[in-house]
């Protein structure tokens, strides 16, 4: 039996799927039966998807309602600056965060728990599970105006947080986790999904989080391969969306993923990207950004893309070239790199808000 427990709830990834949930008399909302589902007698106008997410994490790693608690409180009150000041526009950035419906956490004083993990001897580990809307991937818009709009709101959303007084960083912008909801009044908004691995100035100077490397590979800042890897700081998330967007405008089109022989030729250095080899990504990353020619041709990239290659991606390539060049001329002259926060200002949120504003 601990080995079905261990094969259902220990891996490597964080495990996800979608489940019907309904309403129970007293308005709790509950997950339909299989029975129910079967005879369809649950009742389709009472009915909604949502995703359940369950981990197996170690007990120290900090409890995603919390991050999710604390990050809502933190927009909210950007939410309400930005209101006071007119510049709010009547976008609630707070809302750039998924509904969570409900969350449990079972951990090693559940003795029928740990009777089941013991023999395997896992360690001080906790059972997670959340109950969240439904999202849609942000690759799913077929719009561009829409792609734009909460693409947007990601990259808004992931600089209060960083301003913020606890500093909080998000710590993996891949393409999985930038999402959307589509509002009452049909228009789109950018949901940042998936703050597990979220991590505040507090816990980033902890004796238990310091050097650890958080990310997905092909979308960490170059910085991050170093050994060790520095304080996650909020430019670090930037060339994560500079990456993510590369690959999306590489691949995507009309809201799907193409077949490989619509893709853009460059596709094909994916597997390189993806792979565990620290220098060799970080090679491709560094000759990625010092490539003035790649984004010339933008008749080569998938249809919905191409009003965003020479804009968007070419003017974000220069900003992260010269930044790191910069920084590269200023050590090579014996020189302290004065503000390697946004790369001598070429990587500020200043910089790329004007650039996605375009």
């Amino acid at each position: 039996m601990s080995k079905t427990v261990e094969q259902l709830i220990i891996g490597k990834h964080t495990r996800v799927m979608t489940v019907l949930m309904k309403k129970d008399p007293q308005g709790n909302l509950v997950p339909v039966t299989s029975e129910e589902f079967s005879t369809g007698t649950y009742g389709d106008a009472d009915k909604w998807e949502h995703v359940l997410k369950w981990s197996y994490p170690t007990k120290h790693r900090i409890y995603e309602a919390d991050v999710l608690d604390s990050v809502r409180t933190v927009l909210e009150a950007a939410d309400k600056e930005l209101a006071e000041s007119g510049q709010g526009g009547g976008k609630k950035y707070a809302d750039s965060l998924p509904r969570v419906f409900d969350h449990l956490e079972i951990d090693d004083r559940d003795k029928l728990f740990r009777a089941f993990l013991e023999p395997n001897n896992y360690g001080k580990r906790v059972l997670r599970f959340f109950v969240f809307e439904r999202l849609e991937a942000i690759t799913s818009l077929a719009d561009l105006e829409e792609f734009k709009t909460a693409f947007r709101d990601i990259f808004h959303v992931i600089h209060y947080l960083a301003i913020s007084k606890d500093g909080i960083i998000h710590g993996d912008i891949n393409i999985s986790n930038l999402m959307c909801r589509r509002l009452e009044d049909g228009s789109v908004q950018g949901v940042l999904n998936d703050c597990d691995v979220a991590s505040t100035s507090h816990t980033e100077s902890d004796s238990d989080h310091t050097n650890m490397r958080t990310g997905t590979m092909p979308f960490m800042s170059i910085d991050l391969h170093e050994d060790p890897p520095p304080v996650h700081i909020e430019r670090f998330e930037y060339e994560s969306l500079f990456y993510v967007l590369y690959w999306i405008c590489l691949s995507y089109s009309d809201g799907k993923l193409l077949p490989e022989e619509k893709r853009h030729s460059t596709f094909a250095d994916w597997p390189i990207w993806n792979s565990d080899y620290y220098k060799v990504v970080l090679n491709s990353k560094t000759g990625l950004q010092g490539d003035s020619t790649i984004f010339r041709d933008v008749n080569e990239f998938p249809a919905m893309y191409r009003p965003l290659v020479q804009p968007w991606l070419e003017r974000l390539r220069y900003q992260f070239d010269e930044g790191y060049h910069a920084r590269r001329k200023s050590i090579a002259e014996g020189k302290q790199f004065k503000d390697n926060y946004t790369l001598g200002g070429y990587v500020s949120y200043k910089t790329i808000r004007k650039i996605l504003e375009s």
